[in-house]
């Protein structure tokens, strides 16, 4: 199969089933028997590791490595080394110093993130931003790309791990900028967000706190 066709929720589902590490093997740069599947695989697997690392997870415990197919001794060799790498680091968050709780929201909102229509438009464009440039053929160099997928992929992400705590049950701005580590100002931008998009609302005020939940009839958000 080529590398082009691994998803990106594929590797999530990976963590979510309990895998501490995940490996992908590519052919090597212009070897694709597919003309680009590697780089597009290359791209997906960076904006992987992008939203892993906004989670607060190591995003060495997903790597991409390339070869060709008669280099089976340079597979064993990463393979071997990957192994040790992610052997040192120990199970999925231990070292990162997140609960098993939380680590099941995180990687929920990781998933849902990377199988959403807007991290799914981004990658497709990814490449074609680089290599082909914009509708008027202003193309982007790497610095510009990094920064401008770095806000959405940090925006979405956000937007999806508040959902996933709401869930759980109504909660403060205070709490959630507390539980996820972010600013209150950020947690404060993305519930407006929520809002917009009929997702969630102030439910109750207690002591003069306002109390946030998901919205009973809003749309699903895709």
């Amino acid at each position: 199969m080529c590398s082009g066709r691994v998803d990106p929720t594929q590797m999530l589902e990976a963590f979510v089933s309990g895998s501490d590490g995940v490996f992908v093997g590519a052919c090597k740069k212009g070897e694709c028997h597919y003309t680009s599947g590697n780089l597009h695989a290359e791209r997906k697997i960076d904006l992987t590791r992008r939203i892993l690392a906004i989670a607060g997870l190591r995003p060495e415990r997903l790597v991409m490595r390339m070869m060709s197919s008669a280099e089976g001794n340079k597979f064993a060799e990463y393979a071997t080394a990957f192994q040790a790498a992610v052997g040192e680091l120990g199970p999925l968050g231990r070292s990162e110093g997140i609960g098993p709780e939380d680590l099941k929201v995180k990687l929920q909102a990781c998933l849902k993130a990377l199988g959403g229509r807007k991290l799914r438009w981004v990658m497709g464009k990814i490449v074609e931003f680089v290599e082909d440039g914009n509708l008027y053929g202003e193309r982007f160099t790497e610095h510009e790309i990094r920064r401008l997928f770095d806000e959405i992929a940090m925006d979405e992400y956000h937007l999806r791990e508040i959902l996933e705590r709401l869930a759980g049950g109504s909660q403060s701005v205070k709490h959630l900028a507390s539980v996820m580590g972010v600013p209150s100002r950020t947690v404060v931008r993305r519930m407006a967000d929520l809002r917009k998009m009929g997702l969630a609302d102030v439910a109750t005020i207690e002591k003069d706190t306002p109390l946030w939940a998901p919205v009973a009839d809003g749309v699903a958000y895709e």
